[in-house]
């Protein structure tokens, strides 16, 4: 480095001193005035000058840091680009380089300062300089906003350089611009790694970094993340004090308390312990006072973590609604996940029914978990209404078992109803997927069909996996050809010969989902086979308009919820859930707020017991639903409104 500099002092002394300041501020701020030199940088100078030395060289690039320490940029950039004109064979040429470039990144010149860099490193490559030319680069260019390219620059200096300190300014550096790039987790693993290395008195910088950046910029998913990575290491605890805090704002001391929990098995003597520990306490407290208590028993983690979640957020909305419109505000939930240790449910479940007495229980989700469930509820006298197990008749298991959810034969009833009674169709054919979902609403739609007088021309299945569905087209046309279906050849105008088919049925259905709607549609047309298209609640997602074609357009579909329905409980519920999560609420979440929704009605009526609720929830016929007045059949399943959606202009639009 500063080859001039005395003996007694290691090679580029100051001027590392100089360009660590100028590299260690934050990432896109301003080089601050050259104040900071230290008092052994300023004795390295003194030392220089009292040795007498008077090598023109050295003058000048003496010259040219007081210029710089003296707030004088411009000045020393003139001097150090004479210097590197009148001296190309200098020995000091790869310390002009550097001080230039710290003179004009000080000037906001970065793009000059680079080209400096760059020469140092192209003429220098063994300088001694070179860490340093390559932490600048790095510097400049994350100055200049081209992040992408600041980044590989840093890393070659943390993997070349054998000096700690310039090892830690790249970290440092490196963490700052992944934090601009909203890379957080990546941010963290860097400063801890900066942190390592630090001395114990230094350690603190990259600490507090971290927690800023924990406490200030992290959003609860990569708050998750955090807590995830680190279980038993800062900054994880860091991230869960943070969850527990933001939850409890929220109101969601369900999910305050399950992160309370974890804390303290993680971090049992933390100096956040007794304050956690507290919160623990008055959580219990208030549910205990609550005249109340309504549970949920859902699938919170794992694989089916998202339908639970989604469910759980319906519970919370439909009780928000209760507080503020029927003035039930001691009412209070409690969770169970049903996810961890599945073999103790059944004794878990008969602790939490025993202990907080719940009017009723929304859960589980599953058809496979009712059945393990029904005897409990009739032990304890405790309605339990599952919002998504698809079961036509849950009632055959236990008197106090109820479903919110939408049935196959509820979705196959509808969409029959509507093509037979409001449309007319007399013949059909079916194309589904060879899955439970799709044999079974093929069944059922088979039978409402006949029941109406209507016919079932063919019947083909296919493979979750398959694309090509040909051989299944042409085996329906086949058998179409047979009855009614007809074939007629034709000229075009270039006198080509072709044969026309003309289905003789009126539609198809295809109970499938989206993803499949949108490949079948285009090869139906393809083979002549123009007639409407009807669907299942499959259909109901974003990607069936995002990646259809004009060959979608006029289908007809059923589903339990409709998100844009126009009217107004069903906007309700949709303000209020993307105002609570951010999010459209799923038909998962619809359903358990319906069921949520009964529940409160029956107290709203004078329900005070789990008991009470069951009476009321199997005579009621007005309950209040999104799809408007409903009531539960002898099966126990809920009689909905079955919305009918078409696909009209590239949008969803609601039919009846």
């Amino acid at each position: 480095m500063f080859k001039f500099v005395p003996s007694q002092q290691p090679a580029g002394h100051v001027l590392v001193l100089l360009l660590a300041y100028l590299f260690s501020l934050t990432l896109i701020g301003s080089p601050a005035p050259v104040e900071f030199l230290s008092v052994q940088a300023n004795n390295a100078w003194a030392e220089q000058r009292d040795s007498g030395t008077t090598h023109p060289s050295k003058a000048t690039l003496e010259q040219a840091k007081t210029l710089l320490e003296t707030h004088r940029p411009d000045a020393a950039v003139t001097i150090l680009k004479n210097f590197i004109a009148s001296s190309p064979q200098s020995e000091y040429l790869d310390d002009a380089y550097l001080l230039i470039a710290a003179a004009l990144s000080s000037t906001k010149e970065h793009a000059e300062a680079i080209s400096y860099l760059n020469q140092l490193l192209s003429e220098f490559p063994t300088s001694d300089l070179a860490d340093r030319a390559r932490l600048m680069l790095g510097s400049v260019q994350a100055q200049l906003g081209n992040l992408d390219l600041a980044l590989p620059v840093l890393a070659e200096v943390r993997s070349l350089t054998s000096d700690p300190g310039t090892k830690r300014e790249a970290l440092k550096l490196t963490g700052e611009i992944l934090t601009k790039k909203k890379d957080f987790l990546r941010a963290i693993q860097v400063w801890l790694e900066e942190m390592d290395l630090a001395p114990d008195e230094q350690k603190s910088g990259p600490r507090e970094r971290i927690r800023e950046l924990v406490t200030g910029k992290l959003d609860k998913k990569t708050l998750l993340r955090v807590r995830d990575t680190y279980t038993a290491d800062f900054p994880g605890d860091v991230a869960l004090i943070r969850l527990i805090e933001l939850h409890a704002v929220r109101g969601e001391e369900y999910l305050a308390e399950r992160n309370i929990r974890l804390f303290l098995a993680r971090f049992p003597i933390h100096e956040y312990a007794p304050t956690a520990t507290e919160k623990l306490r008055s959580f219990k407290a208030k549910l205990k006072a609550s005249q109340y208590v309504v549970a949920a028993v859902l699938p919170l983690s794992g694989r089916m973590g998202l339908f639970g979640t989604e469910s759980l957020n319906g519970i919370q909305i439909a009780l928000e609604k209760g507080r503020e419109s029927l003035g039930l505000t001691s009412i209070g939930l409690v969770i169970k996940d049903t996810e961890p240790e599945k073999t103790l449910l059944l004794s878990d479940l008969y602790d939490l029914v025993a202990e907080h007495k719940p009017l009723a229980v929304i859960g589980p989700l599953l058809s496979h978990n009712l059945p393990m469930v029904a005897e409990l509820a009739e032990k304890l006298e405790t309605p339990f209404i599952t919002p998504s197990a698809t079961l036509p008749n849950v009632r055959r298991l236990g008197t106090y078992l109820f479903s919110t959810a939408l049935t196959y034969p509820q979705q196959a009833h509808r969409i029959a109803e509507y093509a037979s009674s409001r449309l007319g169709y007399r013949r059909f054919c079916i194309l589904h997927p060879d899955t439970t979902y799709g044999q079974e609403l093929a069944r059922l739609f088979s039978q409402e069909i006949r029941q109406r007088g209507g016919e079932i021309i063919a019947v083909e299945s296919y493979k979750e996996t398959d694309t090509d569905f040909g051989p299944q087209i042409r085996r329906l046309k086949a058998e179409d050809l047979k009855r009614d279906g007809t074939s007629t050849t034709t000229q075009t105008t270039k006198g080509v010969s072709r044969v026309v088919y003309t289905p003789g049925f009126d539609a198809i259905f295809l109970p499938g989902n989206s993803a499949q709607a949108t490949l079948i549609a285009p090869q139906l047309l393809f083979y002549d086979m123009k007639v409407p298209l009807l669907g299942s609640n499959g259909w109901n997602q974003p990607d069936l308009l995002r990646l259809a074609d004009r060959t979608i357009e006029g289908a007809t579909f059923v589903d339990g919820f409709f998100l844009d329905s126009p009217d107004p409980n069903v906007q309700d519920f949709v303000e209020r859930y993307q105002r609570r999560f951010q999010s459209n609420p799923s038909l998962f979440a619809a359903q358990a707020y319906d069921a949520t929704r009964l529940v409160l009605e029956a107290v709203r009526k004078g329900a005070t017991s789990g008991e009470e609720v069951q009476n009321q929830l199997m005579l009621l016929n007005d309950l209040p639903t999104l799809g408007g007045p409903a009531g539960f059949g002898p099966g126990g399943n809920l009689e909905r409104r079955v919305f009918v959606i078409q696909v009209k202009k590239g949008k969803f639009v609601q039919l009846e």
